[in-house]
């Protein structure tokens, strides 16, 4: 027999070719080897060469009958008489011992063979039935490596299966919470990134949002993929849209969006419908770099955070619808500075963002009988309220304040305040907060005389054209509380000289969650300090800029220089 011939012998097994090699030396015989059965084939993992037919057909009858086969001469034995004996010379004596298992099962077979007929000594065989003993025990301990291998394999599996199982779990607690505090579609899209990133772990996670009722009846794109058939679809059929590999992902595509999926690297992708009350609202676009095998409980995770995803988009459109139309409400009850020769006025407002709260913040300038050249009015106020209600009352506040100052020509901005009040209670507007009301009237010398009266506001602050910066702290009681004071309210009067700049501004210029009032209004003088120079136009653009961009309330910044 020659090593050269041992392709189809099996793969050789050093620890069962020394099994091997201690039969040859302890019988002297030329040849031994070890046959394992391997479904409906033997292999040879020890042997000193390819095993001819007939020492294979003396290993299977060993293995299929589980007894020893002791032949001193091949050629008398019924196997040896058919041929066989003639197409094996090298097979003229052979022994074999089967190989068992811990539970009795046979294995294979250990067998002596000899190129010469020979009597064996039942020494021999013993020594024979020994090492497939020894032989025996060692396929043995290797089936329990198996066997422990295997159950450390399947409980590793079972075990990351149960983590799987958790982590979608929790994925899905988290998922009917996530989505309670966002307010826009990008605080969604936050938070689908969030859950779906860490588990499943796609390359790309998109939301494609189907246009609203006044939009046009298409889809609207606002991330690369969201051109892809497969989010359009989704939102047309209300049905989750799996491409597992990069020839289904690419069927039906225009050349354009094949070419984008090869741009981003996509082969897999997953699009879920996202459901909103009345209709489909948009859909969940996630992609993956290679094929990846979705098991149905990751497309059930991703449908139903897209579920969640789908209402959650749906309430911050409707949050968004109102935020603006509260907005342009607001914007729309402000009032457009007149032109009054002499005076240069300019002012601002900037809502608070990200949030449906639009504030009773108001400016107003308007002149009384006299004409502008006589008497101008101006104030800066805000309601107590952070809603679309507050806005309205703010617009009757303002109103209301216009028609007092009408209806007494000559009077006080103490007076004219009074009578607001009396009329509002007298309605029973329901509107309370701090205002500052002031008239300016022309000095017959040249330049501006100033009286005012502040129910509870904020400072206005006094920039004289000699380079002083002073604080004008005088104010009275709150509007809107009238059972509170029974005493009239207190005016006081500045002349403003020319050059001088009269700033008025609302709560939200100086306020801040992380620092006091005192604090804001230090920080408002520093900075108009610091662009007193400029033109009031640039002057509360400046201000603005330094402290009204991070506010969380509305801020109103009102200059005017005489």
């Amino acid at each position: 027999m020659d090593d050269a011939d041992r392709g189809t012998s099996g793969v050789p097994d050093p620890v069962m070719e020394a099994f091997a090699a201690r039969a040859r030396k302890r019988l002297g015989v030329p040849v031994a080897l070890v046959a394992l059965g391997q479904g409906d084939q033997q292999v040879f993992p020890a042997a000193a060469g390819a095993p001819g037919p007939l020492a294979q057909s003396f290993c299977r009858h060993v293995a299929r009958t589980a007894q020893p086969l002791v032949v001193e001469d091949v050629r008398a034995h019924p196997l040896g008489r058919d041929g066989s004996a003639a197409a094996d010379p090298d097979v003229a004596a052979y022994a074999g011992l089967p190989l068992r298992d811990s539970e009795g099962g046979v294995l294979g077979s250990l067998c002596a063979i000899d190129s010469a007929p020979r009597r064996w000594s039942g020494a021999e065989v013993e020594t024979l039935r020994d090492l497939a003993g020894a032989c025996s025990t060692e396929l043995g301990l290797r089936a329990a490596r198996r066997d422990a291998a295997a159950e450390r394999s399947l409980r590793a599996e079972l075990e990351r299966a149960q983590h799987r199982s958790s982590a979608r779990s929790q994925t899905l607690l988290a998922a009917s919470q996530a989505f309670t505090e966002t307010a826009t579609v990008d605080d969604v899209r936050a938070r689908v990134d969030q859950l779906v990133g860490s588990e499943l772990e796609p390359a790309y996670v998109g939301l494609v949002l189907a246009a609203g009722p006044d939009d046009p009846a298409d889809v609207r794109t606002d991330r690369l993929l969201e051109t892809a058939i497969a989010a359009t679809a989704a939102v047309r059929s209300g049905r989750m849209l799996l491409h597992p590999d990069p020839d289904a992902a690419a069927a039906g595509l225009d050349p354009a969006t094949r070419e984008l999926l090869d741009e981003l690297g996509l082969r897999t992708l997953v699009a879920a419908p996202l459901p909103g009350p009345r209709d489909v609202v948009g859909a969940l676009v996630l992609g993956w770099g290679a094929a990846r095998a979705l098991a149905p409980a990751d497309l059930l995770m991703i449908n139903t955070v897209a579920g969640y995803a789908g209402r959650a988009v749906s309430r911050a459109r409707v949050l968004a619808h109102r935020i603006e139309a509260a907005h342009d409400l607001q914007q729309a009850m402000l009032t457009r500075l007149p032109e009054v020769p002499g005076l240069v006025l300019a002012a601002r407002y900037v809502p608070a963002d990200s949030r449906e709260d639009v504030g009773g913040d108001w400016y107003d300038a308007a002149s009384g009988p006299a004409g502008p050249d006589e008497v101008l009015a101006v104030s800066v106020g805000d309601v107590i309220g952070h809603d679309l209600h507050a806005a309205t009352l703010m617009g009757q506040v303002r109103s209301m304040l216009r028609q007092a100052l009408w209806d007494h020509p000559g009077g006080s901005a103490a007076e004219i305040f009074s009578a607001f009040e009396r009329a509002s209670t007298g309605v029973g507007l329901d509107a309370a907060g701090t205002a500052i009301l002031a008239l300016l009237r022309r000095r017959a010398r040249g330049g501006w005389s100033m009286s005012w009266t502040n129910a509870g506001h904020p400072p206005p602050v006094l920039l004289g054209a000699d380079g002083s910066t002073a604080l004008l702290p005088e104010h009275g009681m709150l509007f809107g509380f009238p059972g509170l004071s029974r005493r009239p309210r207190p005016e006081h009067r500045v002349d403003l000289e020319p050059g001088s700049t009269l700033f008025l501004y609302t709560d939200g210029l100086v306020e801040r969650r992380r620092s006091d009032l005192d604090t804001g209004t230090r920080e408002l003088l520093e900075v108009l300090q610091a662009h007193r120079g400029l033109d009031p136009a640039a002057l509360v653009d400046a201000v603005i800029s330094a402290l009204g961009t991070d506010s969380d309330d509305d801020v109103v910044a009102f200059a005017v220089r005489a």
